[in-house]
């Protein structure tokens, strides 16, 4: 459990924690404010590397809940509710008593039944998160080369790269809303599955064939 916990922790906080202390150290270099040895960096001791993913976890947690307003872009409120509800249109004949509100009970509930399903979903999460965390930091990086392109005298390539962060920004913001509506979906899918026998989907395909026949018959 603890190495699903450090992986899960790894994807959604120290790899875009790293992303960030990347454009600020990028933000130091340009604007004159420090120095970087790219030679020094080339060799980094087992300490030095343990450290830079220490800084990194923590500007990961940190920035985080900078990234939501930014995020509310792609992703509404409520946006539990909307999958849910999109779930129990597609499956009209299940009785789903669960609400929205519920997942992260529903999801305590799968790791204790089942920690492999429960894995499977978290990392969806994870990859939420390190996704929108992207999309924000890309956001951030636009920003700066517009800053610079005015800086360096409206040089075209400062434009040319902001554009493509910008871009960058949205794909990563609208994959990481894939994410999360398949970590949601895949909460309420197993939770639903759990409190299903075979006999109840084989009944459910006769009714619904059933109710195929009489609809053809009526038309």
């Amino acid at each position: 459990m603890s190495i699903r916990i450090g992986i899960y922790d790894f994807f959604a906080y120290t790899i875009p924690g790293g992303f960030y202390l990347l454009t600020i150290a990028y933000l130091c270099l340009i604007s004159g404010l420090a120095t970087i040895d790219f030679q020094s960096l080339s060799n980094p001791s087992i300490v030095q590397a343990i450290v830079v993913a220490i800084l990194a976890y923590i500007a990961g947690l940190v920035f985080d809940p900078i990234a939501q307003p930014w995020y509310r872009l792609f992703k509404p409120k409520s946006f539990s509710k909307k999958v849910l509800d999109e779930f129990k249109e597609s499956y009209t004949d299940l009785e789903i008593k669960f609400q929205a509100r519920d997942w992260p009970v529903l999801l305590a509930y799968l790791r204790r039944e089942n920690i492999d399903i429960a894995a499977d979903i978290e990392k969806l999460n994870a990859t939420n998160i390190m996704l929108r965390n992207a999309s924000f930091n890309l956001v951030i990086l636009s920003v700066i080369q517009i800053i610079q392109y005015i800086r360096t005298g409206f040089f075209a390539w400062n434009l040319v790269l902001c554009f493509v962060f910008l871009i960058s920004s949205i794909i990563a913001g609208r994959e990481s809303i894939k994410r999360v509506t398949w970590f949601y979906l895949g909460i309420y899918e197993a939770i639903t599955a759990r409190s299903l026998e075979l006999s109840d989907l084989l009944v459910r395909k006769q009714e619904v064939a059933s109710r195929d026949t009489e609809r053809s018959s009526e038309e």
